[in-house]
Parts: structure tokens; sequence; C-alpha cells
């Protein structure tokens, strides 16, 4: 028997779900620090910065998440994540994601320079640290 009763929840990117179903609790990375949800949490809206999202299943599975940033929309007891990127952990290959983070960190010295979109370099950067953390974490 679950711990909590699960409740709906949705982790969308894009270019389609990277979760959808009953879960017990959701962990995101706030702007201003992690945020957990259970059933018939108060409704909320919330900025999300790259980090790793949480999700308890309703067997009581953790599933985890490298994301990007984006939105948290908790309403009548229905959790609804939006991220520019998703990757599940067990997905993510630990080398790649550490070329990925030294490439964002060089094209983030560039742009800073004056070579390139500053706002971009640093999104990526971001994620790709988000990447490396989760891959470093399994």
């Amino acid at each position: 028997m679950p711990d909590h009763p699960p409740y709906p929840v949705e982790l969308i990117t894009p270019e389609g779900f990277a979760f959808q179903g009953e879960a017990e609790m959701l962990v995101v990375p706030g702007a201003a620090g992690e945020l957990g949800i259970l059933a018939n949490h108060a409704p909320l809206v919330s900025l999300l910065k790259p980090g790793e999202t949480r999700i308890t299943d309703d067997q009581g599975a953790v599933r985890r998440y490298a994301t990007d940033d984006g939105y948290l929309q908790v309403r009548q007891n229905r959790a609804v994540v939006l991220v520019g990127e998703a990757v599940d952990a067990e997905a993510i290959d630990a080398s790649e994601a550490s070329r990925r983070l030294d490439e964002a960190r060089s094209a983030l010295e560039r742009a800073e320079g004056g070579d390139g979109d500053v706002y971009a370099a640093r999104r990526e950067a971001a994620f790709a640290e988000a990447l490396t953390k989760v891959a470093g974490s399994r």
C-alpha cells in the first residue's frame, strides 16, 4: 500500500510526455529551492530551475530526471511540470554528459566575451550541470 495517496502527474517537454501517470510524490527544483508535492497540495505556480526532478510513482518506485528550467502548476489535485528538456537518469551517459558540460562552459565563456547569446549559453550550461549531477548520483 502506498505511503501517500497517488495523484496525476505530468512531466512535459516540447517533444511530449517524459512521464504521465499516478504518483505519490513529486520533488522539483524550484527557483528558491526544492519543492515537494503530495496529493491535495494547495494550488501553486512556480518557476523551476535546471536540476533533478524525482517522481515516486504509485508503486513506490522513484523515477529520476535531469530537467531544464520551466514551470510547475499544481491545481485540483494534479501536478503539471513544463520544462524545456527532461532526460531519464537511466538514459544519461555520464561521459556524454561531461562532454556536453565542457562544451557548454566553453560556449558560455565565448558568449560572455561577446561571441554568442549569453542567456542561451547560461541555460545550456545549467542543464548540462544537471545532467552530470544526476548521472553521477546513480
